[in-house]
């Protein structure tokens, strides 16, 4: 089973040499399902790799820029304010997701993600709830408390939020995209803090958001298990697959990611 240290392995291998597809802004279409039927743990592997391979996360410039450190502190300020916003329409995506799930499993595996995402995180309780530990980053960033609770995130962004989710809101189709991206988001935090903590030289625990989302395993062991017992046969992984395919067709993290980069090339000033 790959798991998140050697993604995170991958992934660094990946930057150290950028694509000119992901320099340019363009990327594949997500490719087609494989031709052979595999057990359930190797073609949750093969999807998983193959989505963290194509996710805007690893690709998108905005994200690039964030590994290679070159975005300057004031450019993470301002992300810092719009994206604050984001933390709680993520648990409010959830929440939604698990108000609508018709099987016990699933429930219950969202019932706990949001539990550790709104009250305590999923390294042991150690950290407070991610909206307060972005706060805290913000605030390492010399920002105040009012100023990022209080700021209006870019209109694009609204919508982009807003548009997600009214897609779940009273949907019973389940998106397999948040069990496979569920997977690697671990391991896009932890990039994403380890070129923080490199660029801009934070208190160590400034960046516990980053380290929190790191460390979080539910979709390792939750996702990654539901996955599992939904892709037993040949029909359904092709099915699982596709479903993937046409979620990510129409992407609004790249577009999320389009508005944020047009953001913060926006900002100057130290």
């Amino acid at each position: 089973m790959m798991n998140v240290e050697q993604m995170l392995e991958m992934a660094h291998s990946r930057y150290a040499k950028p694509s000119k597809q992901a320099q340019q802004g363009r990327r594949k279409a997500f490719p087609e399902p494989p031709a052979e039927k595999m057990t359930p743990e190797k073609w949750v592997d093969r999807l998983v790799v193959t989505a963290l391979q194509q996710s805007p996360l690893l690709l998108h410039p905005f994200a690039v820029r964030m590994v290679q450190g070159k975005w300057t502190k004031a450019q993470i300020r301002e992300w810092a304010r719009q994206e604050y916003q984001r933390t709680l329409y993520v648990i409010r995506h959830h929440a939604l997701l698990a108000a609508n799930a018709s099987q016990y499993e699933l429930l219950w595996g969202l019932l706990n993600r949001v539990k550790a995402e709104a009250d305590s995180d999923p390294v042991g309780g150690t950290f407070f709830a991610l909206p307060q530990l972005w706060l805290k980053f913000g605030i390492s960033l010399g920002l105040t408390r009012p100023k990022i609770v209080g700021c209006q995130p870019h209109p694009l962004l609204t919508l982009i939020n807003d548009a997600g989710l009214s897609e779940v809101r009273f949907s019973a189709a389940f998106p397999v995209r948040d069990l496979v991206d569920s997977v690697f988001e671990p391991v896009i935090a932890q990039l994403w803090g380890e070129a923080l903590k490199k660029s801009l030289r934070l208190p160590y625990d400034a960046l516990d958001y980053f380290r929190a989302m790191g460390a979080d395993r539910w979709g390792e062991e939750v996702g990654r298990s539901l996955l599992q017992g939904w892709a037993g046969t040949r029909e359904q992984q092709v099915q699982l697959w596709n479903q993937y395919r046409a979620e990510v067709a129409n992407d609004r993290e790249w577009q999320r990611l389009t508005v944020l980069q047009q953001i913060l090339e926006s900002v100057i000033g130290p």
